[in-house]
Protein backbone atom coordinates (compact mmCIF):
# COMPACT_ATOMS: atom_id res chain seq x y z
CA UNK A 1 0.00 0.00 0.00
CA UNK A 2 1.24 3.52 -0.83
CA UNK A 3 0.15 6.97 0.31
CA UNK A 4 -0.80 9.57 -2.27
CA UNK A 5 2.68 11.01 -2.05
CA UNK A 6 4.13 7.58 -2.98
CA UNK A 7 6.01 7.38 0.35
CA UNK A 8 6.20 3.71 1.40
CA UNK A 9 4.19 2.77 4.48
CA UNK A 10 6.31 0.78 6.96
CA UNK A 11 4.56 -2.00 8.99
CA UNK A 12 6.08 -1.44 12.42
CA UNK A 13 4.14 -4.49 13.87
CA UNK A 14 5.96 -7.09 11.69
CA UNK A 15 8.61 -8.91 13.80
CA UNK A 16 12.16 -9.26 12.60
CA UNK A 17 13.52 -12.64 11.48
CA UNK A 18 15.49 -12.93 14.74
CA UNK A 19 12.34 -12.36 16.79
CA UNK A 20 10.48 -15.01 14.77
CA UNK A 21 13.24 -17.56 15.45
CA UNK A 22 13.19 -16.77 19.17
CA UNK A 23 9.42 -17.23 19.27
CA UNK A 24 9.60 -20.64 17.51
CA UNK A 25 12.31 -21.86 19.88
CA UNK A 26 10.27 -20.72 22.87
CA UNK A 27 7.18 -22.59 21.64
CA UNK A 28 9.22 -25.75 21.06
CA UNK A 29 10.65 -25.53 24.57
CA UNK A 30 7.19 -25.04 26.10
CA UNK A 31 5.76 -27.96 24.09
CA UNK A 32 8.63 -30.22 25.10
CA UNK A 33 8.12 -29.40 28.77
CA UNK A 34 4.39 -30.03 28.48
CA UNK A 35 4.93 -33.39 26.75
CA UNK A 36 7.54 -34.34 29.28
CA UNK A 37 5.21 -33.55 32.15
CA UNK A 38 2.42 -35.52 30.45
CA UNK A 39 4.67 -38.55 30.05
CA UNK A 40 5.68 -38.45 33.67
CA UNK A 41 2.17 -37.84 34.97
CA UNK A 42 0.46 -40.51 32.83
CA UNK A 43 -0.14 -43.77 34.67
CA UNK A 44 1.03 -46.98 32.99
CA UNK A 45 -1.66 -49.02 31.21
CA UNK A 46 -3.31 -51.63 33.37
CA UNK A 47 -2.32 -55.20 32.63
CA UNK A 48 -5.04 -57.50 31.36
CA UNK A 49 -6.33 -60.05 33.81
CA UNK A 50 -5.49 -63.67 33.14
CA UNK A 51 -8.26 -66.21 32.53
CA UNK A 52 -10.42 -66.88 35.58
CA UNK A 53 -11.74 -70.12 34.03
CA UNK A 54 -9.80 -72.83 32.21
CA UNK A 55 -10.64 -75.68 29.84
CA UNK A 56 -9.62 -79.09 31.17
CA UNK A 57 -8.75 -81.53 28.38
CA UNK A 58 -7.87 -84.41 30.68
CA UNK A 59 -11.18 -86.20 30.15
CA UNK A 60 -12.16 -89.74 29.20
CA UNK A 61 -15.07 -91.85 27.97
CA UNK A 62 -15.95 -95.10 29.74
CA UNK A 63 -19.11 -96.27 27.99
CA UNK A 64 -19.76 -98.38 24.89
CA UNK A 65 -17.65 -98.48 21.76
CA UNK A 66 -19.54 -97.89 18.51
CA UNK A 67 -17.54 -98.85 15.42
CA UNK A 68 -18.25 -97.24 12.05
CA UNK A 69 -16.57 -98.77 9.02
CA UNK A 70 -16.07 -97.22 5.59
CA UNK A 71 -19.40 -96.77 3.83
CA UNK A 72 -21.43 -96.88 7.05
CA UNK A 73 -23.53 -94.04 8.51
CA UNK A 74 -21.61 -91.79 10.91
CA UNK A 75 -24.68 -89.60 11.52
CA UNK A 76 -26.63 -92.65 12.68
CA UNK A 77 -23.83 -93.46 15.10
CA UNK A 78 -23.99 -89.92 16.48
CA UNK A 79 -27.71 -90.39 17.17
CA UNK A 80 -27.11 -93.77 18.86
CA UNK A 81 -24.27 -92.59 21.08
CA UNK A 82 -24.90 -91.71 24.71
CA UNK A 83 -22.71 -89.65 27.05
CA UNK A 84 -19.64 -91.70 27.86
CA UNK A 85 -19.57 -93.63 24.56
CA UNK A 86 -16.74 -93.71 22.02
CA UNK A 87 -17.35 -93.70 18.27
CA UNK A 88 -14.47 -95.34 16.41
CA UNK A 89 -14.25 -94.42 12.72
CA UNK A 90 -12.23 -96.60 10.41
CA UNK A 91 -8.80 -95.04 9.90
CA UNK A 92 -8.20 -94.02 6.28
CA UNK A 93 -11.93 -93.97 5.47
CA UNK A 94 -13.82 -90.88 4.27
CA UNK A 95 -17.32 -90.04 5.55
CA UNK A 96 -19.37 -87.52 3.56
CA UNK A 97 -21.48 -85.02 5.51
CA UNK A 98 -22.69 -82.59 6.56
CA UNK A 99 -23.07 -83.92 10.10
CA UNK A 100 -24.97 -82.54 13.09
CA UNK A 101 -23.92 -83.17 16.68
CA UNK A 102 -27.16 -83.95 18.57
CA UNK A 103 -27.96 -82.68 22.03
CA UNK A 104 -27.87 -85.51 24.55
CA UNK A 105 -29.56 -85.90 27.90
CA UNK A 106 -27.62 -84.72 30.92
CA UNK A 107 -25.93 -87.52 32.91
CA UNK A 108 -27.78 -88.55 36.07
CA UNK A 109 -24.83 -87.77 38.29
CA UNK A 110 -24.68 -84.22 36.98
CA UNK A 111 -21.11 -84.70 35.76
CA UNK A 112 -20.19 -84.15 32.12
CA UNK A 113 -19.62 -87.41 30.26
CA UNK A 114 -17.98 -87.02 26.89
CA UNK A 115 -18.77 -88.62 23.57
CA UNK A 116 -15.39 -89.28 21.95
CA UNK A 117 -14.91 -89.59 18.17
CA UNK A 118 -11.56 -91.08 17.15
CA UNK A 119 -10.06 -93.26 14.40
CA UNK A 120 -9.37 -96.96 14.68
CA UNK A 121 -5.80 -98.08 15.14
CA UNK A 122 -4.24 -98.54 11.74
CA UNK A 123 -0.77 -99.39 10.55
CA UNK A 124 0.27 -95.76 11.06
CA UNK A 125 -0.18 -94.57 14.66
CA UNK A 126 -1.16 -91.06 15.71
CA UNK A 127 1.41 -88.99 17.60
CA UNK A 128 0.94 -89.19 21.37
CA UNK A 129 -0.97 -86.53 23.35
CA UNK A 130 0.95 -83.26 23.60
CA UNK A 131 2.53 -83.63 20.14
CA UNK A 132 1.21 -81.45 17.32
CA UNK A 133 0.05 -83.38 14.25
CA UNK A 134 0.90 -82.46 10.65
CA UNK A 135 -0.51 -83.35 7.20
CA UNK A 136 1.83 -86.34 7.21
CA UNK A 137 -0.34 -87.87 9.94
CA UNK A 138 -3.50 -87.88 7.78
CA UNK A 139 -3.22 -91.62 6.90
CA UNK A 140 -3.74 -92.42 10.59
CA UNK A 141 -6.96 -90.39 10.71
CA UNK A 142 -10.56 -90.80 9.60
CA UNK A 143 -11.78 -88.05 7.28
CA UNK A 144 -15.01 -86.05 7.49
CA UNK A 145 -15.91 -83.87 4.51
CA UNK A 146 -18.74 -82.03 2.80
CA UNK A 147 -19.33 -79.94 -0.31
CA UNK A 148 -22.06 -77.76 1.24
CA UNK A 149 -22.70 -76.10 4.59
CA UNK A 150 -20.24 -77.03 7.34
CA UNK A 151 -18.71 -80.47 7.77
CA UNK A 152 -19.84 -80.54 11.41
CA UNK A 153 -22.35 -78.28 13.11
CA UNK A 154 -24.30 -78.43 16.35
CA UNK A 155 -27.91 -78.94 17.27
CA UNK A 156 -29.16 -76.32 19.77
CA UNK A 157 -27.50 -76.97 23.13
CA UNK A 158 -25.23 -79.83 21.97
CA UNK A 159 -22.45 -80.53 24.45
CA UNK A 160 -19.52 -82.76 25.50
CA UNK A 161 -18.00 -83.93 22.21
CA UNK A 162 -14.31 -84.74 21.87
CA UNK A 163 -12.63 -85.29 18.47
CA UNK A 164 -9.25 -87.00 18.46
CA UNK A 165 -7.25 -87.63 15.28
CA UNK A 166 -9.97 -86.59 12.82
CA UNK A 167 -9.38 -84.90 9.46
CA UNK A 168 -11.92 -82.23 8.41
CA UNK A 169 -11.93 -80.92 4.86
CA UNK A 170 -13.94 -79.57 1.97
CA UNK A 171 -14.96 -82.28 -0.48
CA UNK A 172 -13.11 -82.31 -3.79
CA UNK A 173 -14.88 -80.11 -6.31
CA UNK A 174 -15.60 -81.76 -9.69
CA UNK A 175 -13.54 -80.23 -12.48
CA UNK A 176 -16.66 -79.54 -14.56
CA UNK A 177 -18.57 -77.77 -11.74
CA UNK A 178 -19.93 -74.44 -13.04
CA UNK A 179 -20.60 -72.95 -9.58
CA UNK A 180 -18.29 -74.69 -7.11
CA UNK A 181 -19.23 -74.22 -3.47
CA UNK A 182 -16.92 -72.41 -1.07
CA UNK A 183 -17.45 -73.42 2.53
CA UNK A 184 -17.91 -70.72 5.15
CA UNK A 185 -16.48 -72.99 7.83
CA UNK A 186 -15.56 -76.62 8.44
CA UNK A 187 -16.79 -76.77 12.04
CA UNK A 188 -19.57 -74.44 13.16
CA UNK A 189 -20.46 -74.50 16.86
CA UNK A 190 -23.66 -72.50 16.62
CA UNK A 191 -24.97 -70.33 19.43
CA UNK A 192 -28.75 -69.86 19.24
CA UNK A 193 -29.43 -67.86 22.39
CA UNK A 194 -28.36 -68.31 26.01
CA UNK A 195 -30.60 -71.35 26.56
CA UNK A 196 -29.30 -73.22 23.51
CA UNK A 197 -25.59 -72.53 23.80
CA UNK A 198 -23.32 -75.40 22.67
CA UNK A 199 -20.62 -76.18 25.21
CA UNK A 200 -17.75 -78.52 26.06
CA UNK A 201 -15.88 -79.40 22.86
CA UNK A 202 -12.32 -80.63 22.39
CA UNK A 203 -10.46 -80.90 19.07
CA UNK A 204 -7.24 -82.75 19.78
CA UNK A 205 -4.57 -83.80 17.25
CA UNK A 206 -6.96 -83.02 14.36
CA UNK A 207 -6.14 -81.86 10.84
CA UNK A 208 -8.47 -79.22 9.37
CA UNK A 209 -7.73 -77.85 5.91
CA UNK A 210 -9.54 -75.76 3.33
CA UNK A 211 -9.83 -76.28 -0.39
CA UNK A 212 -6.32 -75.50 -1.72
CA UNK A 213 -7.72 -73.78 -4.84
CA UNK A 214 -11.13 -72.34 -3.91
CA UNK A 215 -10.31 -71.69 -0.29
CA UNK A 216 -12.44 -72.16 2.80
CA UNK A 217 -13.25 -69.15 4.95
CA UNK A 218 -12.82 -70.64 8.42
CA UNK A 219 -11.74 -73.82 10.16
CA UNK A 220 -13.71 -73.50 13.41
CA UNK A 221 -16.46 -71.01 14.24
CA UNK A 222 -16.29 -71.07 18.02
CA UNK A 223 -19.65 -69.65 19.12
CA UNK A 224 -19.66 -71.92 22.14
CA UNK A 225 -18.58 -72.26 25.74
CA UNK A 226 -15.76 -74.39 27.19
CA UNK A 227 -13.94 -75.25 23.96
CA UNK A 228 -10.37 -76.33 23.26
CA UNK A 229 -8.25 -76.80 20.13
CA UNK A 230 -4.93 -78.48 20.95
CA UNK A 231 -2.07 -80.20 19.11
CA UNK A 232 -3.84 -79.66 15.76
CA UNK A 233 -3.01 -78.41 12.25
CA UNK A 234 -5.29 -75.84 10.54
CA UNK A 235 -4.28 -74.75 7.04
CA UNK A 236 -5.50 -73.19 3.76
CA UNK A 237 -8.11 -70.84 5.18
CA UNK A 238 -8.52 -68.02 2.69
CA UNK A 239 -11.43 -66.31 0.98
CA UNK A 240 -11.80 -63.87 -1.93
CA UNK A 241 -13.55 -60.62 -1.00
CA UNK A 242 -13.87 -61.14 2.77
CA UNK A 243 -11.55 -61.74 5.68
CA UNK A 244 -10.83 -65.30 6.73
CA UNK A 245 -9.64 -67.00 9.91
CA UNK A 246 -8.40 -70.31 11.18
CA UNK A 247 -10.42 -69.80 14.39
CA UNK A 248 -13.10 -67.19 15.07
CA UNK A 249 -15.74 -66.63 17.72
CA UNK A 250 -18.12 -63.75 18.34
CA UNK A 251 -21.07 -65.25 20.21
CA UNK A 252 -19.67 -67.57 22.86
CA UNK A 253 -18.67 -66.67 26.43
CA UNK A 254 -15.60 -68.93 26.75
CA UNK A 255 -13.49 -70.20 28.34
CA UNK A 256 -11.32 -71.16 25.35
CA UNK A 257 -8.02 -73.01 25.11
CA UNK A 258 -5.96 -72.76 21.89
CA UNK A 259 -2.64 -74.48 22.45
CA UNK A 260 0.19 -75.97 20.39
CA UNK A 261 -1.49 -75.64 16.98
CA UNK A 262 -0.35 -74.68 13.49
CA UNK A 263 -2.76 -71.96 12.27
CA UNK A 264 -3.12 -70.40 8.80
CA UNK A 265 -5.60 -67.57 8.18
CA UNK A 266 -5.31 -65.08 5.34
CA UNK A 267 -7.23 -62.43 7.28
CA UNK A 268 -6.71 -63.16 10.97
CA UNK A 269 -5.24 -66.38 12.29
CA UNK A 270 -7.40 -66.11 15.42
CA UNK A 271 -10.16 -63.57 15.99
CA UNK A 272 -12.75 -63.01 18.71
CA UNK A 273 -15.43 -60.39 18.19
CA UNK A 274 -16.05 -58.62 14.90
CA UNK A 275 -19.81 -59.23 14.94
CA UNK A 276 -22.84 -58.68 17.15
CA UNK A 277 -23.31 -61.59 19.59
CA UNK A 278 -26.58 -63.51 19.59
CA UNK A 279 -26.65 -63.15 23.39
CA UNK A 280 -27.21 -59.63 24.72
CA UNK A 281 -24.05 -57.94 26.10
CA UNK A 282 -21.94 -61.10 25.73
CA UNK A 283 -18.16 -60.66 25.55
CA UNK A 284 -15.91 -63.68 24.77
CA UNK A 285 -13.67 -64.08 27.83
CA UNK A 286 -11.10 -66.34 29.52
CA UNK A 287 -9.16 -67.04 26.33
CA UNK A 288 -5.91 -68.98 26.66
CA UNK A 289 -3.57 -68.93 23.62
CA UNK A 290 -0.21 -70.67 24.03
CA UNK A 291 2.59 -72.15 21.90
CA UNK A 292 0.89 -71.81 18.51
CA UNK A 293 2.59 -71.30 15.14
CA UNK A 294 0.84 -68.50 13.17
CA UNK A 295 1.53 -68.68 9.43
CA UNK A 296 0.53 -66.71 6.32
CA UNK A 297 2.05 -68.42 3.27
CA UNK A 298 2.53 -65.87 0.51
CA UNK A 299 1.42 -68.40 -2.09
Amino acid sequence: MHHADSTPCVDTMRPSPAACLALVLTLIAISSCALGKERVAASPPALANGPSKWVNIDVSSSGRTIRVRAGQDFQAALHRAEPGDTIVLEAGATFRGPFILPRKRAPRNGQGQWITIRPSKGSTPLPPPGVRVSPADAPAMARLETAIGAVVTTAPGAHHYRFIGIEFSAADTPKDAKNPAVLNGLVWLRAQGAHHLPHHFIFERCYLHGDPKLGTRRAIIMNSAVTAVVDSYLSDFKFVGEDSQAIIGWSGPGPYRIENNYLEGAGENIMFGGGDPYIHLLVPSDIEIRRNHFAKPTA
